[in-house]
């Protein structure tokens, strides 16, 4: 009755829009802290008319830290959302790895909770339906948007904690153009990327390849990581109306799992081979814009154990936006997935192949020249699991003094994955979807045009949660019910020309049940300091408290540790030479703080890294 009742409302308002035509004032020059984002409605919009939570992470800021994991950096600047480490560099996979991404407590162990996208494609790994953070750099990306809550209706299973949108440029500079660098620190850690673009106004391409290599820290246990990864990137206007792009990226990996303090290991190697990309086919006209895209990425995986597994994901979005007017407009799509893949057990190659098909749609309309409505649904059809509807609801007020006010509902929902369906001995086909309902309200207030600051209250129910227990003696994934959150986010800038500027961003949440690797309070602040216009430099601080983690990733039992509340600072300094080269520095852990994010997986003290950047 409640899913009805939104659709009704949602229909009746679009039929409002038809009869309504006022002049509606664009606002934007007046919120200039305020970005055109794509991820909420796969269309540009701005964001101030949104009424999801969304943090935007600029290039400005990619290009200053691209010595960094991408999920690192994005870690350190969205409230609410905390990745796992257990090394100084690269995540892993299997059991205790790292890498885990939670959005305001969901996430799910390993990634499958949070939806990771490249361009608005999903990429997962097939089989056990996660997100792969190896695979992920940060070698020609424009900038990274975070839907923080559930954005199931638009992306779909994985989605139903939030979603990170990775966009890579489709724009460059005119004429040929080299970017290197190559940075060195502690542990012998090196990391060297060249980048080669091409712009002639109609045609442009972005190559880059990369290499990564460190000996770790661990002097109990083998902790080595090297990795080689590469982009392609080649768009073209057929015309005034048609554009095609193509993206595509490969990563290989080995990296070792040193064990927990408890029981270090020396041979515990995995080895990561992904390639994925799409082609897409966008179109302008005056009321019409959308895109087909097509895509597909896969991977080949070896465990030291002697599991291998070859899996893939392969998809069609389309999506069609129609502008009524200038006050409303109308987004309709339809995803189609089939993946899946095999894998080595017990010496036989075991196979299997699962496809989803959802068809949604988001309808936004401007009311009264001050508030903005939303209204999303989605219908999902997946073969093993069934039928489901997922909606969402929000409006937005835009209110003088640069006051904004934002109310959100909406669903999100994950399908259960191949191994936890089929694969290893706790496989089970009677599992139903894990779905989240979640409620949000944010204040929005721009103070002259120097800072803007948000605060947003929320509060989430995740429900039929799947995890590992045990029936008549034997492990057995099961959903095992539910879990409520509710908490505060802060985030914000202040801009002080032309030499200051400062982010913070802060959350607090209550768990109604201890979760894996979601910190109860996180609190990151960074100030970076103009000296001259060639001279930046800047300091982050950041500061975790009430993280638990699994005491033991290894077995199927749960016993979870709190873990040592911690904070760290890190310096960061760039010095633009002349137009051809940048020397960059970056002191880590400045205190030699002691802490883990994941239990009996100690991080690195005190380290440094140096970098040479040539441009052309």
């Amino acid at each position: 009755m409640k899913k009805i009742t939104i659709l009704l409302s949602l229909l009746c308002l679009i039929k409002i829009s038809f009869a309504f035509e006022p002049v509606f004032k664009d606002t934007l020059k007046v919120f200039p802290f305020d970005p055109v984002v794509i991820t909420g409605t796969r269309t540009e919009m701005p964001k101030k008319d949104l009424p999801l939570s969304l943090s935007t992470i600029s290039g400005k800021i990619i290009e200053e830290q691209d010595y960094k994991p991408l999920l690192d950096l994005v870690s350190e600047n969205v409230p609410g959302l905390f990745v796992t480490q257990r090394t100084n560099i690269g995540y892993g996979v299997s059991k205790g790895s790292a890498g885990q991404i939670s959005i305001r407590g969901i996430g799910g162990t390993p990634n499958t909770q949070v939806a990771v996208l490249i361009d608005g494609r999903p990429d997962i790994m097939g089989l056990f339906g996660h997100t792969l953070g190896d695979a992920y750099f940060m070698h020609d990306v424009e900038k990274v948007e975070v839907v923080r809550g559930p954005a199931s209706v638009l992306y779909g299973s994985n989605a139903m904690g939030g979603a990170i949108n990775i966009i890579p440029r489709h724009q460059h500079r005119k004429g040929f153009h080299l970017y290197a660098p190559i940075t060195f620190g502690s542990y012998n850690t090196t990391q060297s990327f060249v980048r080669n673009t091409y712009e002639s106004g109609t045609v442009g391409y972005s190559l880059s390849l990369g290499y990564r290599n460190s000996d770790g820290y661990r002097t109990d246990a083998n902790d080595t990581y090297n990795s080689t990864s590469g982009n392609l990137e080649f768009h073209s206007a057929i015309n005034n109306h048609f554009r095609i792009i193509f993206n595509s990226y490969l990563s290989n990996s080995k990296i070792f799992d040193p064990g927990q303090v408890a029981a270090p290991a020396d041979t515990q190697s995995y080895t990561i081979n992904r390639l994925g990309g799409d082609v897409t086919l966008r179109h302008d006209y005056d009321r019409f814009k959308g895109e087909i895209k097509l895509h597909y990425n896969s991977g080949h995986h070896i465990v030291y154990d002697g599991y291998q597994s070859d899996d893939y994901t392969a998809g069609i979005l389309i999506n069609e936006t129609f502008q009524f007017s200038s006050l409303s407009r109308l987004t309709a799509g339809i995803d189609l997935k089939h993946y899946g893949g095999k894998a080595l057990l017990y010496g036989n190659w075991v196979e299997q192949n699962v496809s989803e098909q959802s068809v949604y749609s988001v309808y936004h309309r401007k009311l009264l020249n001050l508030l903005n409505f939303d209204g999303g649904l989605r219908f999902t059809n997946h073969n093993i699991a069934g039928n489901l509807w997922i909606p969402s609801l929000g409006l937005t007020a835009l209110l003088p003094y640069q006051l904004i006010v934002k109310a959100q509902y909406s669903e999100g929902y994950r399908n259960p994955t191949i191994n936890e369906m089929y694969l290893f001995p706790p496989s089970s086909t009677d599992l139903k979807q894990e779905t989240t309902t979640n409620y949000e309200f944010t204040l929005e207030k721009q103070f002259a045009k120097q800072m803007n600051s948000s605060i947003t209250l929320f509060q989430t129910v995740a429900d039929n949660l799947i995890q590992k227990g045990f029936v008549n003696e034997g492990p057995l994934y099961q959903n095992t019910g539910e879990v409520k959150i509710s908490g505060i986010e802060l985030e914000g800038e202040l801009l002080l020309p032309p030499r200051f500027a400062i982010n913070w961003s802060a959350s607090s949440s209550h768990f109604s049940k201890l979760l894996n690797g979601s910190p109860g309070e996180k609190a990151d602040l960074s100030i970076r300091y103009k000296f001259t216009e060639d001279i930046i430099a800047g300091i982050q601080g950041e500061w975790i408290n009430n993280l638990y983690s699994d005491s033991n990733p290894y077995d199927y039992s749960l016993d979870y540790k709190r873990l040592v509340p911690y904070t760290l600072l890190h310096l960061n300094a760039r010095w633009n030479m002349n137009k051809y080269l940048t020397i960059s520095l970056k002191l880590n852990n400045l205190t030699d703080t002691n802490y883990e994010t994941m239990y009996g997986y100690p991080m690195p003290g005190r380290n440094f890294t140096i970098g040479l950047t040539a441009k052309y």
